[in-house]
């Protein structure tokens, strides 16, 4: 497990609210056969047909480690991360989105999360030697993609593709394999001391998922119970998107 140090910051408080959407979303699903559900794997890859026989429903559930290849309790979000359609009915958040998909980041040079604290964290990525430029890294093409990331000047930020927020900011330190992040700076406040760790999960999993493209499991907060899949679901898609296909607590 790897090891997180706290640096400095203000004592924080728990937050125990449950997930909340932060869109409103329209739900498409069809049905299966037995036959084809029985043979789905975690992990495959989906191709939407014209015809309902061409289309997959993903039963959300908890998926156990033997069970699947990250060997680790997942919960099956697939079926609300891929068929979910984010909405707005206000124009204002409708025009900022917009507006944001013309953004390069060089906005965020120079500012850091509100109530900035700075968090010792020790990742190591293997890209095999290849280096991020300089730039947009992703960018939400559509409103069910909720996160843009840039890297200037060997930073990385993470950034809301809804409102514009910056909420993580951490170094980028080139290796030979490829590179590694060893500082994390968010607002203090967010961070649980009941789940300590949660936050610096969530930059690894953007970094795995949206930068070098993997489809890993994403964290979810230990306040979410793990049999209100409705809450976890609702979460995943508000704060994941369509990448947000697993879930997990580990």
């Amino acid at each position: 497990m790897r090891i997180f140090k706290r640096l400095f910051g203000g004592k924080s408080q728990a937050e125990k609210k449950e997930a909340k959407s932060e869109s409103n979303t329209v739900f498409k699903t069809t049905t299966i056969s037995d036959s084809a559900l029985t043979g789905l794997q975690v992990g495959d890859t989906i191709s939407f047909g014209t015809s309902k026989e061409e289309e997959i429903i993903y039963e959300p559930k908890w998926i156990k480690p033997k069970e699947n290849p990250f060997k680790i309790a997942i919960f099956d979000c697939r079926e609300y991360a891929l068929k979910m359609t984010s909405t707005t009915q206000d124009p204002k958040i409708a025009t900022n989105f917009l507006n944001l998909r013309e953004s390069d980041g060089k906005e965020y040079i120079g500012k850091f999360p509100e109530n900035a604290t700075k968090c010792e964290v020790d990742f190591d990525f293997d890209t095999n030697g290849k280096q991020i430029q300089d730039g947009v890294v992703y960018q939400a093409s559509k409103m069910e993609e909720k996160w843009d990331i840039y890297k200037y000047a060997n930073f990385l930020f993470f950034v809301r593709s809804w409102t514009g927020d910056l909420v993580y900011f951490s170094n980028y330190i080139p290796t030979e394999k490829g590179f590694k992040v060893n500082l994390v700076v968010l607002n203090d406040s967010k961070i649980d001391p009941t789940d300590p760790f949660f936050e610096f999960k969530v930059v690894d999993f953007l970094i795995h998922s949206h930068i070098l493209g993997y489809n890993v499991p994403h964290p979810i907060p230990r306040s979410l119970d793990k049999n209100n899949h409705e809450n976890i679901l609702a979460y995943s898609f508000s704060m994941f998107g369509n990448k947000g296909q697993y879930a997990t607590y580990e």
